[in-house]
């Protein structure tokens, strides 16, 4: 017991010495070892791998598929939900930022309020302030408040505004695409935002109003804009929110003979065209109402063969296809070399937030890219409040200003796509070499992507049951180096570093209900 009592007491003289007049330690005194950075090169051998099963890319001739034009989300008349959130900095970074999911195409509105109401005349309003806080006492004393006729649309405006200023100053290479829900009503058959058509006597005041929208965001901002889309969901006029019907034929000549000549007028050549964004992907499954954007698309072209070369984008939602078997190519659009872009998905129907909902998008995210070889891929809402339907990535508390927000779990699944996918990359094959010791579960989904030298893989395990290890080889050539990044119930983004074994093989696990995204260099590409 003495010695104990001796011990600490020269323990105690010892602290005493050392210590600062106010009783810490001397900074100089204590050892602070510099922060680890993790680097993605190999560093070691592993253990020989026990798995001979293999999962096997290949890049060469005749492996390349479609190119990536990268991944985004949409905000149109939602965009005040986030604006009017005091996270909305963080909110924008958990969406666009490097340790996000950095997508890189957002998808806007031009806005069928910027008609005044009473006057008719058209304001974009861009001498506005947008950098209010979020809860501006403007607002938050009257939030329903009606401008230009509808509620909380001078809301909606400045909180575009306050993305767009955003993400024009964060990032530079960002796509902004912008849709119409409704043109201006004055010009349509119908004088309503919702409902009718537009007449044909106005298709260049319409292609005019287009550009003029053009010509102020990209002057207050600083931005090139993408593309257009003239018209959100054309077949769809059977609803509250603002909406015009289009026939295909109506599109293709307004397209073709109208916007695109306005377009190059004046100087937009780069200009995209959107074009269909119908309701339902391949069958409008839930309504005869309804016009699958395929055929819709298909309509397009047959009425006018020369918008293949009118620098256009055939695009289309994805709403209510439950039958992943039908998420299918555009195969008119692919043999005319148009890109397809996949601009608006979302559950509208009911609201999840377990690891079952995450693994249904994943699997939906790999059979637009896979099996419907889609261009881009942008999601519904990315932040907004919801209570029924699961139309965002980020749920935004529902009181104003709100306080609070978090990431569904469908966020990381997402992720596991957007944040490895570069745009640019080019979709190539990959093939799952079961041998008769280790066999692959029946519900592996797996895509490969390359661009340049950097090679990603994503892989979704859909097995309640089933885990595995497997091989990773490319065809040909050998990998630089290997990080897998893991999604499941229990871990997101989770990272780890694979390092070749003394023979040179690479083996990676992946877990049941998973998302396993495998990412690296490939070795001396650019030399062969």
């Amino acid at each position: 017991m003495k010695k104990i009592y001796a011990l600490l007491f020269v323990s105690l003289l010892l602290f005493i010495g050392y210590s600062c007049e106010d009783g810490s330690l001397s900074h100089g005194d204590v050892y602070i070892p510099d922060p680890v950075e993790e680097s993605d090169e190999d560093d070691g051998f592993a253990t020989e791998p026990t798995t001979t099963s293999v999962v096997r890319m290949s890049i060469g001739e005749g492996h390349q598929h479609q190119m990536i034009d990268g991944f985004g989300c949409g905000f149109a008349e939602w965009s005040h939900r986030i604006w009017n959130n005091n996270h909305r900095d963080a909110v924008m970074a958990d969406l666009f930022g490097d340790n996000g999911l950095k997508l890189n195409i957002f998808r806007g509105e031009v806005f069928p309020h910027y008609q005044d109401d009473v006057t008719g005349e058209i304001e974009f309003g861009m001498d506005r302030n947008f950098n209010l806080p979020a809860d501006e006492p403007k607002y938050m004393n009257n939030y329903w408040f009606k401008y230009h006729g509808a509620e909380c649309a001078e809301q909606v405006q400045l909180g575009q505004m306050w993305l767009v200023d955003y993400l024009s100053r964060k990032h530079k290479s960002m796509k902004y695409m912008f849709s119409v829900w409704s043109p201006p009503k004055k010009w349509k058959d119908k004088d309503s935002n919702s409902g009718g058509s537009l007449k044909a006597i106005h298709y260049e005041d319409y292609a005019n109003y287009l550009i003029d929208f053009v010509k102020e965001y990209e002057k207050k901002f600083g931005i090139n804009i993408y593309g257009l889309s003239p018209t959100n969901e054309p077949d769809n006029t059977f609803t509250a929110w603002s909406t015009c019907k289009w026939t295909p034929e109506q599109l293709a000549d307004f397209s073709h003979n109208t916007f695109r000549k306005s377009l190059d007028a004046a100087g937009y050549n780069d200009k995209k065209i959107i074009m269909g964004e119908c309701s339902s992907w391949w069958k409008a499954s839930y309504s005869s109402f309804l016009t699958a954007s395929n055929q819709f698309f298909k309509k397009c072209l047959e009425s006018e063969a020369s918008l293949a070369n009118d620098n256009v984008i055939a695009a289309g939602h994805g709403y209510s296809m439950s039958n992943l078997d039908n998420i299918l190519p555009f195969d008119e659009a692919v043999n005319a070399n148009i890109p397809v872009w996949m601009t608006e998905n979302c559950d509208n129907l009911k609201r999840s937030e377990d690891w079952n909902d995450a693994m249904k998008w994943a699997r939906n995210f790999h059979y637009y890219l896979a099996q419907a070889n889609v261009n881009a891929y942008i999601w519904w809402a990315g932040a907004r409040p919801c209570s029924t339907t699961g139309e965002n990535l980020i749920q935004l508390e529902e009181a104003i200003p709100g306080t609070t927000y978090y990431r569904v779990p469908r966020y990381y699944t997402y992720g596991q796509f957007t944040r490895f996918i570069e745009a640019g990359s080019h979709r190539v094959d990959v093939e799952a070499i079961p041998s008769e010791e280790n066999q692959f579960p029946a519900e592996l989904l797996m895509s490969a992507y390359v661009k340049d030298n950097t090679y990603t893989i994503v892989l979704v395990n859909s097995s309640e049951k089933e885990s595995f290890s497997t091989l990773v080889e490319i065809e040909g050539k050998s990998f630089q180096n290997m990080i897998a990044y893991t999604s499941s119930e229990d871990v997101k983004w989770q990272r780890k570093k694979f390092n070749p074994s003394l023979s040179g093989l690479r083996s990676i696990t992946v877990p049941k209900l998973s998302v396993v995204t495998v990412t690296g260099k490939i070795k001396d590409i650019a030399a062969e």
